[in-house]
């Protein structure tokens, strides 16, 4: 099997390592001085990309080394990753948990970045836990020798306040006379209190201190000779290895550990020797060669030096027992034949007896230069995981190099397999390899929806919108980080900006995007106006750009370090700029990563039998690496086309038979014209061959089966108190993309097939196409949803837990704003707080986020399928996403909820019209139906008050839904639905809701100048006071909008006096008869028409007496005002009889004493007086001669009714 590169059993689930979200990064400068009465540099960073060009994208975020670290003591956080950034001068730490309490009101969501003013060395970082405080210690070694011991509590990582405490109360720096005089080469954490030092002369430093802030560490020297002058200083003629700017000696520890009992220091030297020290006597108990055997062939000449580079080659495994009775096991690697050795320790002081090699007659070497198919390789790490006490299903994880290729495999094995053939196999043929994913640069290039790696004539430019396809491909949720795009682009924008003095586009990130690929594109043109050659320069530039992006993209997957989980059993692989969870396969997975070892079952590795355990499931494989392999037989366009032909059978609703809808499937996808009968028979040949049988030999069973390996069954127990964390969800998220995609291909294949066997004749009678095809439509209905919910983006983020649901209130309060910039699906924003919901494997260890997204994903078709839609949409239209609602609505059903939702979007949209047609088309079963609104409307659209509206009768549901037309200032729509409502209203039902529709109708009326429906409507009202108000408001309305004339034509039956007490109150509030309305000529032509003509005069003068006292053109000859006033009061006063010809109105008389101090105060009282015809006349006459006076220059200085004041 190694030869095929190993079984495939497991598969990378790439974690970009972002912000959590605007201002989660905390950037801490530490001093270099000794003093601490300065504060260090602490800043919190929103991080933009805008301007950051490759040099500052490879300082921040591309990695030169970078592990994670697992708290055993403490519950939460406890797993970090930690990174070395900037030429190994940044420390970046972040918490990776994938769950917490689900009362916890703050996660562990801040990434701290540590400044050294000197670089960390190479394998100088280390990491502890205090068993007596809830926090994280990290221990480093800078180029300048100094030890920096940081504590960070748990609230760095989830409170931004902790980390603005004094620097001295977390960070101390110890400068050691051994350290100062010597070069560190290896730092390892004991404990919190307990250090190991490997130095540059082959000695080993033992660092002990008191207590947590014990800054005095005591410092003990392991080495194989005594101390003397020469061990302190370089002895001319001694082997040394170079190594970062510094020459180690040949004895220098390269790896080192405490033995379990703390009684000795186990060590692994540059001279390929394992060294025993005793910790109490200091002296070297045990020293042998990695290979040693009794009969001496390990002996080599010239001698073999370990690469300093090499970072694994010791693990001490506390496991007693065994044949000879061990206390506890080493595991030491040797690079010399890439052997590995099992020794048993009985007594690490006795030299000779004390130490053996558990099997000696057995060479443990993995075959990687078969598995990776490489005569040169190098071991990068391992580490050993223990299941039982007796060695039984042990297993061993490794990480493999070949130039810059890097690859995980595991073993699973029994040292104490008495049948040493079969040990021995095992090791050559059982390895399993792990698949680096989707997300690699080759992962990429197999994309189906890369448009980069598409064959596209020029007709498919037109056809296809490739503008669209590169975005989505750019852009989908976790491919690539906004960094790595902002840098590409900046990088890209400089070939443009060299040769034309062009402003920099503002925008989004697609915006300034398209609008650069515009640019280059014009400019390859030099202005010719071609069509055809536009589309294939944008093209051209497009492939240009993405260019760029793989190469940054291919250098953020550079592997780093191989870390392993043991709480969790879980193995992890940390990268330049991901973090990876390795996870078991699936069974899909498995059949279709390991192809060419299905196809010879009989010859396959023992894991991939315990795999694929069942009979059936090699039939299953065959059949569905055969679907696989025949639809990539079939060129692109094809495959497109059979997608767009599933998607237009999956919206369509024409009840047509299940053979008919083959049919159509296949016509439309062209499939027969597109083969020879030379390619047919090619094909039904291969087809056969892969199959390993004859195709009337399939049967609907077995095509069953195949789609069984999709559901997931449900096993285990719930979680009680959960909530997920943010990594947990990016790879829950993760790993369902990846599922998802992989069954649609899966569900595409088989389709295909079955499209392809309908017209063969010679197939089974167990074998109904019609039957696989429905239950193929039926999970291509779930997958089609699934794969829009994972890959849409919305822009308000939803929480998924207590602590986001906090994070998300303290950041819209600080941003006053409910959109960030942080990328959140539909699927995660919907689903993500329901993560827990469902049964949960306690022992899953690496296949648990295997099962776990396959169990989330399930989940969500618990109930009906026309249900999730409906509550989907729903969830989109509460959350203002009406973009994404539109897009999503195609999938809703003919149901009447779900018609009602297509209304609430048309309305959202301001498809007013669309809307109203909606609403209509499901009132009946919303409004007299059995309609339960609390079941359907999860995402409460719907308000409390107004639930009772359905089911309630038509008038009701009218009323709730002008009432959404009304919110929306659609106050013609408003109008229909009022009159419905009212219409719909039988005998002496609720007076209550007619008033309120009448009312509704009434102002809708208003707002679309409809008045004489408004006035129909006040008419009906039978609450006088509502009446009167209403009435009030279409006067005031009409006149308004200059429709006096239409005002009178209304009858007012019965509501004359009360026009009149209005108009009259309104002419009274009026302020200004220069501009304001002119209530007062309107109050008089409603009295004339209706015969009160002395009320008309009455009113007018009225009107005349504060033109006297108020107009500024009183003065003013040609001003008629007053005199057009007075023919008008004389006019209504002459069509009375002579005994009816005067009015009551207000008398001017003067103050009889006028204060001597009261300059400006009104003069003017008013007292009540009749005015007669001939009184009117006569003041008509002087009007009309204090007028003539003026205009001749014969006026007084003052009125001669004021008195003059003189000051």
């Amino acid at each position: 099997m190694a030869k095929n590169g190993g079984t495939c059993l497991y598969k990378e689930a790439r974690l970009n390592i972002e912000p959590a979200y605007p201002g989660s990064t905390i950037s801490i400068t530490l001093p270099a001085s000794g003093t601490w009465t300065s504060r260090p540099k602490r800043t919190v960073i929103n991080e933009t990309y805008t301007d950051q060009d490759d040099d500052a994208f490879t300082r921040r975020h591309l990695a030169s080394d970078g592990s994670m670290f697992f708290r055993r003591h403490h519950k939460y956080p406890r797993s970090f990753l930690w990174r070395l950034l900037d030429s190994r001068k940044t420390l970046e730490i972040q918490a990776t948990d994938f769950d917490q309490d689900g009362d916890n009101k703050f996660e562990a969501n801040l990434t701290l970045l540590l400044h050294f003013a000197s670089a960390i060395r190479p394998f100088c970082t280390a990491f502890a836990e205090p068993e007596d405080r809830d926090a994280l210690t990290v221990f480093a070694i800078t180029n300048a020798s100094e030890l920096y011991t940081i504590t960070l509590h748990r609230d760095f990582f989830a409170k931004p306040a902790a980390s603005e405490q004094e620097i001295g109360d977390w960070c101390k720096r110890s400068s050691l006379t051994l350290l100062q005089n010597n070069i560190p080469y290896r730092l390892v954490a004991v404990n919190f209190n307990e250090l190991l030092v490997s130095l540059d002369n082959g000695a080993i430093v033992r660092l002990t201190r008191s207590s947590r802030d014990d800054m005095v560490w005591s410092e003990a020297v392991y080495q194989q000779n005594s101390w003397s002058l020469r061990g302190m200083l370089p002895w001319k003629g001694q082997q040394t290895v170079r190594f970062d700017n510094a020459d180690l000696s040949v004895s220098s520890v390269a790896a080192m550990a405490l033995s379990p009992d703390g009684k000795h220091i186990i060590s692994v030297c540059l001279d390929h020797r394992l060294q025993i020290y005793n910790v109490e006597s200091g002296k070297l108990t045990v020293q042998q060669d990695l290979l040693h055997r009794h009969d001496g062939l390990h002996e080599r000449n010239p001698p073999y030096f370990i690469a300093p580079s090499q970072s694994a080659l010791l693990q001490v495994v506390n496991m007693n027992g065994g044949p000879a009775g061990a206390s506890y096991h080493i595991v030491t690697y040797s690079p010399v034949e890439h052997q590995f050795k099992f020794w048993g320790v009985r007594d690490a002081d006795d030299d000779l007896n004390g130490i053996y090699d558990t099997k000696q007659d057995t060479d443990f070497i993995p075959p990687v230069d078969e598995l990776m198919q490489a005569s040169v390789w190098t071991m990068e790490e391992f580490f050993l995981v223990s299941k039982s006490a007796s060695w039984r299903n042990t297993e061993l994880w490794i990480r493999g190099r070949s130039g810059p290729s890097c690859k995980v495999y595991s073993l699973c094995f029994d040292l104490q397999d008495d049948d040493v053939d079969h040990l021995a196999h095992v090791w050559r043929t059982e390895w399993a390899t792990v698949d680096p994913g989707p997300l690699t640069v080759e992962g990429l290039r197999k994309n189906s929806s890369n448009p980069g790696e598409q064959e596209r004539d020029l007709s498919d430019l037109y056809e296809t919108d490739s503008i669209e396809q590169w975005l989505e491909f750019l852009f989908y949720p976790g491919r690539f980080t906004m960094s790595t795009l902002e840098t590409a682009l900046l990088f890209f924008r400089k070939g443009l900006d060299r040769t034309h003095s062009t402003r920099s586009p503002r925008g989004s990130l697609k915006e300034r995007l398209c609008a650069t690929v515009s640019a280059f594109a014009l400019r390859s043109l030099g202005g010719a106006d071609e069509p055809d050659r536009y589309e294939q320069a944008i093209a051209d530039q497009w492939q240009a750009f993405y260019g760029l992006v793989k190469d940054l993209h291919k250098r953020r997957g550079e592997s780093l370090s191989l870390a392993y989980d043991i709480e969790l059993d879980m193995p992890w692989l940390v990268l330049s700029d991901y973090l990876s969870a390795i996870r078991k396969c699936s069974k899909s997975e498995t059949i279709a990563l390991s192809a060419a070892a299905v196809s010879n079952f009989r010859q396959a590795s023992s894991s991939l039998h315990r795999a694929l355990p069942n009979p059936k499931d090699r039939a299953v494989s065959k059949l569905l690496n055969a679907a696989a392999f025949f639809r990539r037989r079939f060129p692109p366009s094809l495959q497109q086309e059979l997608k767009r032909q599933v998607e237009m059978d999956l919206l369509q609703n024409r009840a047509i038979t299940i053979v008919d809808r083959m049919e159509f499937m296949e016509e439309g996808c062209n499939l027969w014209n597109l083969l020879t009968e030379e390619d047919l028979a090619s094909l039904v040949e291969e087809l056969v061959e892969e199959l390993g049988t004859e195709t009337k030999s399939l049967t609907t069973a077995v095509f069953i089966e195949a789609l069984q390996t999709l559901v997931v069954e449900e096993s285990g127990q719930r979680a009680k108190r959960k909530q997920i964390a943010r990594y947990g969800l990016h790879a829950l998220v993760r790993i369902s993309q990846e599922t998802i995609d992989m069954n649609y291909n899966i569900l595409l294949d088989l389709l295909l097939l079955i499209l392809f066997l309908q017209s063969e004749a010679d197939l089974s009678e167990h074998f109904d196409a019609s039957e696989v095809f429905v239950e193929l439509l039926a999970h291509f209905q779930d997958y089609t949803i699934l794969k829009w919910l994972a890959t849409a983006v919305w822009s308000r983020q939803s929480p998924t837990g207590k602590s986001t649901e906090e994070l998300l209130k303290a950041l819209g309060e600080t941003h006053q704003t409910s959109k960030f910039p942080m990328v959140q699906t539909v699927l995660e924003g919907v689903y993500g707080g329901r993560a827990f919901d469902f049964l949960i494997p306690s022992n899953a260890k690496s296949g648990l986020f295997t099962y776990w997204s396959r169990a989330w994903i399930s989940s969500v078709f618990e109930q009906d399928f026309d249900i999730v839609v409906d509550d989907t949409m729903g969830i989109l239209l509460a959350q203002k996403e009406y973009g994404l609602a539109a897009d999503f609505s195609k999938f809703l059903s003919e149901s009447s909820w779900a018609t009602y939702l297509k209304g609430r979007l048309h309305i959202a949209l301001g498809e007013n019209s669309l809307a109203s047609v909606c609403f209509r088309k499901a009132a009946y079963n919303l409004g007299l139906g059995m309609f339960n609104v609390e079941d359907s409307d999860s995402a409460a659209l719907v308000s409390e008050s107004e639930r009772n509206y359905f089911s309630e009768g038509l008038p009701k549901y009218y009323h709730h839904v002008l009432g959404l037309f009304e919110k929306a200032k659609a106050y013609t729509y408003t109008a229909d639905f009022a009159r419905s409502g009212l219409r719909m209203l039988m005998g002496n039902e609720d007076e209550e809701l007619k008033t309120e529709l009448l009312q509704r109708l009434f102002t809708a009326s208003l707002q679309t100048s409809r008045f004489e429906e408004a006035y129909t409507a006040m008419t009906r009202h039978s609450d006088a006071a509502l009446k009167h108000s209403s009435l009030q408001s279409l006067i005031t309305s009409m006149v308004s909008q200059s429709q006096t004339a239409a005002l009178f034509r209304f009858p007012f039956v019965g509501l004359v006096d009360d026009v009149d007490a209005i108009l009259a109150n309104l002419c009274h509030k009026t302020l200004n008869l220069a501009s304001g309305p002119p209530y007062h000529q309107i109050l008089y032509s409603f009295r004339i028409s209706r015969g009160n003509f002395r009320g008309a005069a009455s009113i007018l003068h009225e009107r005349l007496q504060r033109l006297k006292s108020t107009s500024s053109k009183h003065n003013d000859p040609t001003d008629e005002s007053l005199t057009h006033c007075y023919l008008m009061i004389i006019n209504a006063l002459s069509s009375v009889s002579e005994d009816d010809a005067y009015i009551l109105a207000d008398q001017r008389i003067d103050d009889a004493v006028a204060p001597s101090y009261a300059i400006g105060k009104g003069k003017k009282l008013l007292k009540r007086q009749i005015i007669t015809l001939d009184t009117l006349r006569k003041e008509y006459q002087a009007e009309l001669d204090r007028i003539g006076a003026i205009e001749t220059g014969q006026f007084p200085l003052f009125d001669p009714a004021d008195d003059m004041d003189i000051l």
